[in-house]
């Protein structure tokens, strides 16, 4: 989860003042995901005001969920119960990509962050890739459902201004008792994953797929996740705890918890956790439903606890 900062207003203007339809080159945005890079702007530049603990309550949706130590709750209370980060703390994020449900009901965002501490490595910032499900509201407005990110050894290249994720192959049509579930796609992915990544997202990638890996920069694109997962472990578990998908059935989410296979040899101990210990946590996927019916996936993040 992004932490958050205080800083001048000025930059916060800059902020909103970008507009996400001068942002994207060829066709404009559809108005509800134009709505959400805004959203996700002043989200952002209401951060650097009032600090992230009251931007993250103001912009969290009341049933948004978090992941902190080894549970799955509510975010809210999980935000209260974090410590204020430093004043001096500044944590710039922009939305890069995405896409929205054709129906304008959920979407996600992803995009780069530094964290800056001016007394800390002589300032040099910290770098990470963000993303966040956002779902819109009986208000209308757009709200974070999920937020998570991870760390990556240097700045996320992203093109300028804002780019929509691939879309021309997108379901057409209403959801109703024959769509197939998310939630089947889902636990067939995770089947998989226990003989292997590469056997997994073989053939189940949607154009522009987007894997975030802890300590890695993004695998973009099947080409580059292929042959990525070809040198990753295999899952010892991974279980669906929650999927949800929108109305027009183009679009949804899925989280649930995984365990990765034990290595023959001693890896290093990871942070928090015995040498024997295996690698566990959290995954959030994001999803798209091409024309043919079948479920792809646009995004998996892993969250280690």
């Amino acid at each position: 989860m992004r932490s958050a900062l205080l800083v001048i207003t000025a930059i916060a203007a800059l902020v909103i003042s970008i507009s996400p339809i001068e942002a994207q080159r060829g066709e404009p945005l559809a108005p509800s995901l134009a709505k959400m890079v805004d959203t996700e702007r002043a989200f952002a530049a209401r951060a650097l005001v009032i600090g992230w603990k009251q931007a993250f309550l103001e912009y969290f949706a009341p049933d948004a969920v978090g992941f902190d130590e080894n549970q799955a709750g509510l975010a809210k209370d999980q935000i209260r119960k974090n410590p204020d980060p430093p004043k001096d703390l500044q944590l710039l994020w922009e939305p890069r990509y995405g896409d929205v449900a054709s129906n304008g009901e959920l979407g996600y965002l992803t995009g780069p962050v530094r964290n800056i501490l001016p007394s800390r490595n002589n300032g040099q910032p910290r770098h990470s890739n963000y993303a966040s499900v956002w779902k819109r509201q009986s208000d209308g407005s757009y709200r974070v459902v999920m937020d998570f990110g991870v760390p990556t050894p240097g700045p996320v290249p992203y093109d300028a201004g804002f780019t929509r994720a691939p879309h021309a192959n997108r379901f057409i049509g209403d959801y109703d008792d024959k769509t197939p579930p998310l939630g089947a796609a889902d636990s067939v992915l995770n089947s998989d994953l226990r003989s292997g990544p590469a056997r997994a997202y073989r053939g189940r990638l949607a154009d522009g797929g987007r894997l975030l890996r802890p300590g890695q920069m993004p695998v973009v694109g099947e080409r580059a996740i292929n042959t990525w997962a070809a040198g990753q472990r295999r899952y010892a578990s991974a279980d669906t705890r929650f999927t949800e998908s929108a109305r027009s059935g183009d679009l949804g989410y899925s989280w649930g918890t995984y365990v990765m296979a034990r290595t023959t040899r001693a890896a290093a101990p990871a942070a928090g956790r015995g040498g024997n210990e295996p690698e566990h946590g959290f995954y959030v996927r994001v999803w798209v439903r091409e024309r043919n019916g079948q479920w792809k996936l646009a995004l998996d993040v892993l969250q280690p606890q």
